[in-house]
C-alpha cells in the first residue's frame, strides 16, 4: 500500500516522503506520478515517527483506573481527523487503515490503541500543565471568565515561557505586498488622508486593540476588507491601498491551527495546548458585532497587547499580528500596531450591488 506527499499536511512527513525519491500511485488519495511511500516495504522511518507520537497516549482502562475522567478519553481516529494537522482531507475510517497498515509489522502492539479509547495522561499531572501548558492547565472557558470579571491585566493562568515559544514559532516577516482599508461613506467622498485609522479619541474596541488605542487594520484582499465592513446593498465604499515595501515582523496566528506535531521537540507539550490554540485562533477571529459587549474581546486583547508589550521589555521588534478572516475565505486580516508605519497610496470608489449570504440549518431544541 502507498501513501503520497499529498496525502500529508505535516510538512515534516512530506518532507520524509519525498527524500525516497520514489514516484508512483498513491493508494489513499488516489493521486498518479506522485512521490509515494509503500507502507510495507520501505523501512525509512514513517513507522517510527507514528509510533513515537503513539507513545503520548494511554490506554482509557489503564488511566481509568487512576481516576482518569472518561470526558478526556479521546478515539485516536476522530482526534487526529479533527485537531491534529496531520493528514489532508482523510476521515476518520481511512486514518484508522493507514495507521493500522503502517503499525501492524513493526509495532503490533500499538494497534489496540487505533481500536480503544485512549488518554494523556500528563492531562491530569498539575506539574507538569503548570510547566507545559500555555494556560496552566486551565480551559480556554476558565481563562475568558477570569480575565473578564478578576483580573485583566496580570492574569495568574498563563505561562509566559511556554507562550513565548509559541509566539516565536509563529513569527514570520512580510515584505513586498499590498494590503487594503475600507471605509463606508455615503455623503463624504474620501481620500488618502481619510484611510488611515482612527485617531485614539475615536478608536472603539476590537479583537485586538483596546477603546482608545488605534491600530491599522487592514486585508489581504479587497474582497476581504469589502467583507470585514459588512456593507448594505447602495452603500460607497472607499478602499484604500497600503503597500508595504519593508520588512514588517508579525505574529501569524493563523499558524496555530497548523503547527506540525512532527517538528515539535515535545509532542505532549503540543498536545496539551491544541485545544487552547484552536479556541485562541477562533476568538481573535471572530468578526466584531455592534451589539457585542466590549468585555467578549478582552481575552485576544490581552494576548495582543502582551506581544506588543514585548516591543517595550524586551526590544522585540514586532510590528502587528496577522488573523483569519472568517467573513473572507480568500484573504486574511493583517493589524499594525504603529498606524504611522504605513501610508494609503491610492483609493478607489465602489457601489454595493448585491450581497451573497450562506446559511446552515441548526435543530430546535
Amino acid at each position: 500500500m502507498n501513501c503520497c506527499v499529498k496525502c500529508f499536511t505535516s510538512s515534516e512527513i512530506k518532507s520524509m516522503i519525498k527524500s525516497l525519491d520514489n514516484l508512483g500511485d498513491c493508494d489513499y488519495c488516489g493521486c498518479r506520478n506522485v512521490y509515494v511511500y509503500n507502507l510495507q516495504h520501505d523501512n525509512k522511518g514513517l513507522d517510527e515517527q507514528f509510533n513515537n507520537l503513539l507513545n503520548i497516549f494511554h490506554l482509557g482502562e489503564e488511566l481509568r483506573i487512576d481516576g482518569f475522567s472518561e470526558y478526556k478519553l479521546i478515539s485516536i481516529k476522530d482526534e487526529f481527523e479533527k485537531n491534529w494537522k496531520i493528514f489532508n482531507n482523510f476521515n476518520g475510517g481511512k486514518i484508522h487503515r493507514f495507521l493500522n497498515t503502517l503499525l501492524e509489522q513493526r509495532y503490533p502492539e500499538k494497534i489496540e490503541f487505533l481500536n480503544n479509547q485512549v488518554g494523556i495522561i500528563e492531562w491530569m499531572n498539575k506539574d507538569y500543565l503548570e510547566e507545559n501548558s500555555v494556560l496552566k492547565g486551565h480551559s480556554w472557558e476558565e481563562f475568558v471568565t477570569y480575565i473578564k470579571h478578576n483580573n485583566r491585566f496580570h492574569s495568574k493562568h498563563v505561562n509566559y515561557k511556554v507562550l513565548n515559544d509559541y509566539i516565536d514559532t509563529i513569527t514570520i516577516t512580510v515584505d513586498e505586498d499590498d494590503f487594503y482599508r475600507a471605509r463606508i461613506s455615503n455623503n463624504a467622498e474620501l481620500g488618502l488622508e481619510d484611510m488611515g485609522a482612527p485617531p485614539p479619541s475615536l478608536a472603539t474596541a476590537g479583537r485586538a486593540n483596546s477603546e482608545g488605542i488605534s491600530h491599522l487594520y487592514l486585508a489581504s484582499e479587497k474582497e476581504t476588507v469589502i467583507s470585514e465592513i459588512r456593507p448594505s446593498i447602495g452603500d460607497t465604499v472607499y478602499i484604500g491601498k497600503f503597500p508595504i515595501r519593508q520588512k514588517l515582523k508579525v505574529v501569524d496566528f493563523r499558524l496555530l491551527k497548523s503547527l506540525d506535531v512532527f517538528s515539535s521537540d515535545d509532542p505532549t507539550r503540543y498536545a496539551i495546548n491544541l485545544e487552547i490554540f484552536h479556541e485562541m485562533t477562533k476568538a481573535i477571529s471572530k468578526p466584531v458585532r455592534s451589539g457585542d459587549s466590549k468585555l467578549e474581546y478582552l481575552p485576544t486583547q490581552f494576548f495582543v497587547d502582551y506581544i506588543k508589550g514585548l516591543n517595550e521589555t524586551e526590544s522585540a521588534g514586532y510590528n502587528g499580528i496577522i488573523f483569519e478572516s472568517t467573513l473572507s475565505t480568500n484573504g486574511y486580516n493583517l493589524m499594525i500596531f504603529d498606524p504611522d508605519l504605513l501610508s494609503c497610496t491610492r483609493v478607489e470608489r465602489r457601489i454595493i450591488k448585491t450581497l451573497n449570504y450562506t446559511h446552515i440549518e441548526y435543530a430546535i431544541d
